[in-house]
């Protein structure tokens, strides 16, 4: 499966639906199951994350080598299940965003999609440029790999 990159903008309609960027859908084309996500509150807060179900897997795999008693494993399994919305995407390529998920990033008119990667974020369009630029002004001081000794 193709990463997922680039910074889309599209509209809500009346009733919750966006289109998911054609580039991301290109991306899943061929990859089973293709046009399944998941959609959760993201570890950022403001903002959705959108996940191709089979990427979304290394979080089910994680939660399920934690210890039960682990309270940890308590709080990723909110995350990772309760909070989180299995979804298909329509025909024209629409996914219908829940109410409580709109709410989190307070998504009303317009939304931004970033892709991440293995999964993206969808953000109202000023907290997604506030977002960047923060993270853009993080880059100098950005390592890869081990801490710089």
């Amino acid at each position: 499966m193709k990463q997922l990159f680039g910074k889309h903008e599209n509209r809500l309609d009346a009733k919750g639906r966006v289109s998911v960027p054609a580039a991301f859908r290109a991306a899943w084309k061929g990859a089973e199951p293709a046009m399944t996500l998941v959609l959760r509150p993201s570890l950022i807060a403001g903002c959705v994350e959108g996940w191709p179900l089979p990427h979304y897997a290394k979080y089910e795999a994680e939660l399920a080598a934690m210890d039960e008693t682990d309270p940890n494993r308590q709080g990723w399994a909110t995350k990772v299940y309760s909070d989180a919305v299995e979804l298909e995407i329509d025909a024209q390529g629409r996914i219908m965003l829940p109410d409580h998920l709109a709410a989190e990033a307070q998504l009303t008119e317009a939304v931004c999609f970033l892709g991440r990667g293995t999964h993206f974020h969808i953000w109202e369009p000023a907290a997604a440029a506030a977002f960047l630029a923060a993270t853009r002004a993080l880059a100098p001081r950005l390592t890869f790999g081990a801490p710089a000794a």
